[in-house]
C-alpha cells in the first residue's frame, strides 16, 4: 500500500511537545485526521498556546507572536464577539459552530479565518480549526468589480439607446418601421403618428394597411409584397384613414434572418395646428426662463411651451404640444393635475408640487412643479415651471432623525404614484435611514456597521453607493 503524502506544514507546534508525547493514539489519531488553513491551541482561559498554518504568507501577519496572546488580542475590533461566541458554543456543547473573524494586518489588510472550535476528549486545550478565506475575498472583490463594470456597460449601452432614440424620434421624416411578413407596424416616430392623426401607442401593433382607406390598400398590398421581394423601393400615393393624402416610401432592409419594410411617409398638404389665435412673439418671453416651463388654461390646455420643456419630453416642435392637455406629459394619473388645477383656482400660486412629467419616447421620472397665475386681462392663464428631481434629492426628505419629509407624507401621494412604487421607495427609504443609524452608533466604522446589520461589508459598500453614502462619516 502506497504511503500517502502527508500536508506540508509551514510552522508545525513547538512549545507543546512533551503534551504530544503522552497523548492516546485515539486522540493523536483525532487530531491528525482534521486539517486546517491554521491551527490554534486555546487553554481554557482564552489564550493562544500554540499555533501552526500551512500558508508561509499568513507570516506577514504576526501569527508566530500570537501564542502567549489572549485570542481576543489577536483579531480586529468586530471580530471580539465572534470569538467570545467560539469559545462558549464549545464550553457548551464540544464544538462550535463556523464563525468567521478578521485579523489585522499590514498596510490595513485583514486576515480573513473562518474558525470551528473543538474540544477533545483526553486532550487539555481546545483546538481551533481555520479556514483561509483570502481566495474567498479576492473573488469576491472581482465579482463585484465585473458588477461594476456591467453597470457602467449597461448605461453605456441604455444612454446610446437613448440618444439614437431621441435622435429617431426628433427627424422631421416621418418614419415607420413594418413587419414584412405580417405587415404590422413594429415602431414609429412622432411625426409619422402626427400626419397619420393616430397616437404613436396605438399606432404601434397596427397593420400598415389599416392606415390607409379602402380604395388605397390593394395597391399598397401590391407594392409592399414587390418591395419585399425584388428588395427594391417603391413609392405610391395614397389617402390616409384621416382622409389625408400622403405618399409612402416602402425601402425592404434585413433584420434578424428575415426582410422588414421601413416606411417614409411624405404629407401632401401641410396641417395647421391650433394655436389659439397667440402668435409665438406673445409668448418669446418664455424662452428667458433658465428651467422647463408651460403656459396653461385652467383646463390645462397648453397655450405655450419653451424648448427646455420641449427638450425634457423629446417633442419635435410646439405645434405638437401647443392646443392640447397637459395631462399627456405631466403626472402619474389625471388626478395630479386636477389637484394642481385646484390649488391653483384656490390659490393662485403653487410650489414644490411633486408629480412626474412622460415624455414620447414611453419613460418618465420625477419632477417639481412651481405654478403662478398670469394676469391677461381675460380667463386666468397659469405659468408652470418643470423642475426635475436628481436621483440624490428624492430620498433626502426622510431625515435621520425619522421620516418627517414630503417623502414621508405617503397621504399626499395617494391617486399619484401606484401603490407598488410607494412601498418600494419607502422601502428604500428605511433600508437608507438603518444604515445611517448604523454608521451613527458606530462611529463610521463601516466593518462594524455592516457586522451590525447582518450584511457583509461588500455587500454594505454596494449599498453605500446605492444611496450615495460613500461619503457619509456617522454624524451628519
Amino acid at each position: 500500500m502506497e504511503q500517502q503524502p502527508t500536508r506540508p506544514v509551514h510552522r508545525t507546534f513547538e512549545k507543546t511537545l512533551q503534551v504530544f508525547e503522552s497523548l492516546p493514539p485515539a486522540v493523536s489519531l483525532t487530531l491528525g485526521s482534521l486539517g486546517a488553513d491554521i491551527t490554534l491551541l486555546i487553554d481554557s482561559s482564552g489564550s493562544i498556546i500554540d499555533v501552526a498554518y500551512c500558508d508561509p504568507e499568513i507570516d506577514r501577519f504576526g501569527a508566530d507572536d500570537w501564542p502567549g496572546r489572549s485570542w481576543v488580542d489577536t483579531v480586529t475590533s468586530e471580530s471580539v464577539d465572534k470569538i467570545r461566541s467560539l469559545i462558549d458554543e464549545c464550553a457548551k456543547t464540544g464544538v462550535s459552530r463556523s464563525h468567521q473573524v478578521n485579523h489585522p494586518g499590514p498596510r490595513g489588510a485583514d486576515l480573513p479565518i473562518e474558525y470551528v472550535l473543538r474540544r477533545i476528549e483526553g486532550f487539555p486545550y481546545m483546538v481551533a480549526y481555520g479556514t483561509d478565506l483570502r481566495q474567498f475575498a479576492e473573488v469576491q472583490q472581482q465579482l463585484i468589480q465585473v458588477q461594476f463594470e456591467l453597470e457602467r456597460e449597461y448605461r453605456r449601452v441604455r444612454e446610446s439607446e437613448a440618444r439614437y432614440r431621441v435622435i429617431y424620434q426628433k427627424m422631421d421624416s416621418a418614419l415607420l418601421v413594418v413587419d414584412g411578413e405580417t405587415r404590422r407596424i413594429i415602431d414609429g416616430n412622432a411625426a409619422a403618428g402626427q400626419i397619420l392623426g393616430i397616437a404613436l401607442s396605438k399606432l404601434v401593433g397596427d397593420t400598415l394597411v389599416s392606415q390607409v382607406q379602402r380604395d388605397s390598400r390593394e395597391r399598397l398590398m401590391e407594392a409592399l409584397a414587390e418591395s419585399r421581394s425584388l428588395g427594391q423601393m417603391r413609392t405610391l400615393n395614397v389617402t390616409g384613414s384621416n382622409g389625408a393624402a400622403i405618399e409612402l416610401r416602402i425601402s425592404p432592409y434585413r433584420e434578424n434572418g428575415k426582410i422588414n419594410h421601413l416606411v417614409s411617409i411624405c404629407s401632401q398638404v401641410e396641417e395647421d395646428h391650433p394655436t389659439r389665435g397667440l402668435t409665438a412673439d406673445k409668448w418669446g418671453w418664455t424662452e428667458a426662463v433658465p428651467e422647463a416651463q408651460i403656459v396653461i388654461d385652467a383646463k390645462g390646455a397648453i397655450f405655450s411651451v419653451n424648448n427646455r420643456f420641449l427638450d425634457m419630453i423629446h417633442l419635435l416642435s410646439r405645434n405638437l404640444a401647443v392646443g392640447r392637455n397637459v395631462n399627456n406629459w405631466l403626472g402619474a394619473s389625471s388626478v395630479d393635475m386636477q389637484v394642481l388645477s385646484s390649488r391653483l383656482r384656490d390659490e393662485g400660486e403653487v410650489r414644490q408640487f411633486l408629480t412626474v412629467v412622460r415624455d414620447d419616447l414611453g419613460s418618465s421620472r420625477p419632477v417639481r412643479l412651481s405654478a403662478t397665475r398670469i394676469d391677461t386681462g381675460g380667463d386666468p392663464l397659469y405659468s408652470v415651471i418643470v423642475t426635475e428631481q436628481g436621483a440624490r434629492e428624492m430620498p433626502a426628505a426622510a431625515q435621520a432623525n425619522g421620516m418627517h419629509g414630503p417623502t414621508s407624507d405617503f397621504s399626499e401621494l395617494i391617486g399619484r404614484v401606484p401603490l407598488k412604487e410607494l412601498i418600494r421607495e419607502s422601502a428604500d427609504v428605511i433600508e437608507k435611514l438603518c444604515i445611517e443609524a448604523a454608521l451613527t452608533q458606530t462611529e463610521n466604522n463601516r466593518a462594524a456597521a455592516a457586522d451590525l446589520l447582518g450584511l457583509s461589508r461588500q455587500s454594505l459598500y454596494l449599498k453605500l453607493k446605492r444611496y450615495g453614502l460613500e461619503d457619509y462619516n456617522g454624524r451628519n
